[in-house]
């Protein structure tokens, strides 16, 4: 995301961050509703990735959001669909991998 030196963010740039958001939140109501209802492996990271992002956590760290952001298209190049098993793993190996940047950070607390 770039911002104009006059500070001006472009309505795009605003619609691209809203809608990342908006796809976390998704996810994470996703694997909660998953591993509520199945016996899936348990993933302490991305639990606790999920716990971060319930409580809103990312607002006491301001470039939390533009880290995770920035390194998305990374964290899921590194794990195609065809590595996936199910789409839990998917989802806990993004969120575990979300969790270490942010955690490699300073980001997050444990």
């Amino acid at each position: 995301m770039r911002i104009s030196d006059e500070g001006y963010i472009p309505i795009e740039l605003y619609h691209e961050a809203k809608d990342f958001v908006q796809r976390i939140d998704e996810d994470v109501e996703i694997y909660k509703k998953i591993k509520s209802f199945s016996n899936t492996k348990p993933c302490l990271e991305a639990d606790k990735f999920c716990a971060y992002w319930i409580l809103q956590s990312y607002e006491n760290f301001p470039h939390a959001l533009i880290t995770l952001y920035e390194n998305k298209n990374e964290i899921d190049d590194r794990f195609g669909p065809s590595d996936a098993l199910t789409v839990i793993d998917c989802m806990q190996f993004r969120f575990k991998s979300y969790y270490e940047l942010l955690k490699a950070n300073n980001m997050i607390e444990d």
